[in-house]
């Protein structure tokens, strides 16, 4: 790293870092390192500071800086060499999935068409009674009996969202045969799929939905909530996903 780059990395940490938040000191840090990345003040290769070096010259304890740089190492977005340092992996975030709201591929396929590799880890898979709230978006009667489907979806071994979908129960013969996909189960027994209606909102991350899908710290997660529909425009499945923020991309249209 050139002396010039040093100096420019060392003012946007005092910067960021003098900045009034409730977020911890060495998540700033952290983020600070990232947007450095983004913005080009770093690059692939370029060598960081020594631990001792960010903390004389930023005034910051050096268990501060070991705590950010572990998560960035975690993240892989910087590697550490013996006798030599410090250095950034990684240059961009990893691609978001664009998932289509309009398009009914389901997860799984969509994953594939974008040449990477869904994985789809069951939570459970049970019978419960529709409330009047899920039997009005499924046209049942209440407590008329539906399928509940808790799983968590993956991309390259990253999870990457939770799901929960709610299934009349004619349109699941074996509830255990189904794989990798809902959908591609439809499709391979006949369910016929026509439409989605969809609604997108935000939250923060709980502490379950933290756990599950293996996040170090709460963050913004994209809720979809989405009803399929027959040709007749029947209720098939009602679901909801919670959605990592920096990881997915909606498209409302093909």
């Amino acid at each position: 790293m050139s002396m010039e780059t040093n100096q420019r990395l060392l003012d946007k940490l005092q910067q960021d870092l003098s900045s009034a938040g409730a977020m911890p000191l060495y998540l700033r840090f952290n983020a600070s390192i990232r947007q450095a990345i983004e913005q080009g003040v770093l690059s692939e290769g370029d060598f960081l500071p020594s631990e001792r070096h960010f903390t004389d010259r930023l005034g910051i304890s050096r268990i501060t800086v070991r705590k950010a740089l572990a998560c960035l190492e975690e993240d892989g977005i910087i590697g550490r060499s013996r006798g030599y340092g410090t250095f950034i992996r990684q240059t961009s975030p990893q691609a978001k999935l664009a998932y289509s709201l309009a398009d009914v591929k389901g997860f799984s396929r969509e994953v594939m068409l974008q040449g990477r590799r869904p994985d789809t880890v069951w939570i459970s898979r049970e019978r419960v009674v529709a409330d009047s709230q899920l039997a009005a978006k499924l046209a049942l009667a209440e407590n008329t009996a539906v399928y509940k489907l808790k799983r968590i979806h993956f991309i390259d071994g990253k999870p990457m969202s939770l799901a929960v979908s709610y299934v009349v129960a004619e349109a699941i013969a074996n509830v255990e045969d189904i794989g990798l996909s809902l959908y591609d189960y439809f499709r391979l027994n006949n369910v016929e799929m026509g439409s989605l209606r969809s609604q997108v909102s935000a939250a923060m991350t709980d502490e379950e939905t933290q756990r599950t899908l293996q996040l170090k710290d709460p963050m913004p997660l994209l809720i979809i909530k989405q009803t399929l529909f027959d040709r007749q425009k029947k209720p098939i499945e009602y679901s909801e996903s919670f959605c990592r923020s920096d990881m997915y991309e909606f498209i409302s249209e093909d």
